[in-house]
């Protein structure tokens, strides 16, 4: 017996989780699987047109962030498909499809492996302490319910391993994004360019950013590239920052490379893929000392730390940084971005997961004896 079907679920709008699973499908949807199929909000589908690989099937469903009505018709879909196709690993992304799915573990078949991968603890978000402290419990409880636990980072480990999480379950995968072509950072004269990417929205620290900016004033430009998704809150953009809305993925990467520096000003993070997407593009990040950025951004070395919404202390950096300081920082990313966050890497580890949980071996990776050669 191989391993054949793996099914992918999800509620998450656009965003980290969405570029994740377009790594991931791209390389499983062109694998020697059988079939890979993912269970999404329908938002999500153009943004992974790469991702439509020989194996690949979608089930998209009508969801928007706070539906109970698009939840249950997630839990309906993969039932159904556990049901009828009935994969030897489920993978589910994401707190709520997490929880939904390992809820519904009665009516799944007994013989599938279920995965989850959190992207981030609910627990570590801004919140009311009683309230972190009912999502780990949460969590714990949970836990029964699924086969392995992918943390994203060390540091969403380390935390978990403190909330109760058990240890034999939670298995470390940081995630990865495929190189492009190598291609020298492209650099004008003029004033600094600072980029944000990312959801508009307090968790990923957008009115940080424009703070920021504001303080900044001419001496800076700026080109922030997503939108708002998850909150209502109103920030006034300054002059000095151009909003570029989503951008096919092909494109982020050229605007990387055309900035002096990537801001991530989160508040709270499972890992912050935007950093090592910059990082392969050869560009400085300054980002904030929370979850998995503090294990990606080595401080003063490929980019800086700061406390989260520490405006001071970015502003004065951006300000005492020279071009040449920052071409080095970005530099020292690109390298650390090839020896740890490829994706070939994560997409290997991956799969050694699916068959260590399963017991069964994809075919040809019998004969070629490398799971990086399938990705």
């Amino acid at each position: 017996m191989t391993l054949r079907r793996v099914l992918h679920v999800t509620e998450a709008p656009l965003g980290g989780v969405v570029a994740y699973l377009e790594e991931v499908l791209a390389a499983q949807g062109n694998s020697p699987l059988e079939e890979v199929t993912l269970v999404t909000p329908e938002i999500n589908l153009p943004a992974l047109e790469r991702a439509d690989g020989r194996r690949m099937r979608f089930v998209p469903f009508v969801h928007r962030r706070g539906s109970v009505m698009g939840l249950l018709r997630l839990a309906r879909l993969t039932v159904r498909e556990a049901r009828a196709a009935r994969p030897e690993v489920i993978h589910v992304h994401s707190t709520f499809a997490g929880a939904l799915v390992r809820l519904c573990r009665p009516l799944i078949p007994r013989t599938t492996r279920i995965v989850y991968c959190p992207h981030g603890w609910s627990f570590l978000r801004e919140g009311k302490p009683a309230l972190n402290r009912a999502l780990a419990l949460a969590e714990r409880a949970l836990s029964l319910g699924c086969d392995r636990i992918i943390c994203i980072s060390q540091h969403e480990r380390e935390e978990a391993l403190a909330a109760g999480l058990p240890a034999r379950k939670l298995v470390v995968i940081d995630n990865g994004v495929t190189p492009r072509p190598a291609a020298a950072p492209i650099r004008r004269e003029g004033p600094l360019k600072i980029a944000f990417a990312g959801r508009f929205d307090r968790q990923k620290g957008f009115d940080t950013y424009c703070e920021v900016m504001r303080r900044l004033g001419d001496t800076v430009q700026g080109i922030a590239i997503g939108r708002a998704i998850v909150t209502s809150d109103e920030v006034r953009i300054p002059p000095n920052v151009e909003v570029l809305g989503w951008q096919p993925r092909e494109r982020v990467f050229e605007l990387y490379r055309e900035a002096d520096v990537l801001l991530v000003p989160s508040r709270w993070e499972g890992f912050g893929l935007v950093a090592i997407e910059a990082m392969q593009a050869g560009t400085a990040v300054f980002a904030s000392r929370v979850g998995g950025l503090q294990d990606i951004v080595r401080d003063g070395q490929t980019g800086q730390l700061f406390a989260p919404g520490d405006t001071e202390a970015i502003v004065a950096a951006i300000r005492s940084a020279t071009p040449e300081r920052l071409r080095e920082m970005g530099q020292a990313g690109l390298a650390r971005f090839h020896d740890r966050y490829t994706a070939a890497r994560m997409n290997s580890q991956i799969l050694q997961l699916y068959i260590e949980m399963t017991g069964k071996p994809l075919p040809v990776l019998q004969s070629r004896g490398n799971l990086e050669e399938l990705v």
